[in-house]
């Protein structure tokens, strides 16, 4: 799906349903993180390189 089309599918929904896609996001994330495959995130920690 196009960049531009997509932005328009999000604008036009609910804000519940993008509190939705939003806990989605979150879950997923946060199983990647427990199988290992992303590192914990902390919050305020410099990234690496920087």
């Amino acid at each position: 799906m196009a960049k531009s089309k997509m932005r328009e599918r999000l604008a036009s929904l609910s804000f519940s349903e993008k509190v939705k896609i939003l806990e989605k996001l979150r879950d997923r994330s946060r199983t990647i993180e427990a199988s290992g495959l992303r590192p914990k995130a902390t919050l305020g920690a410099p990234k690496k390189g920087n």
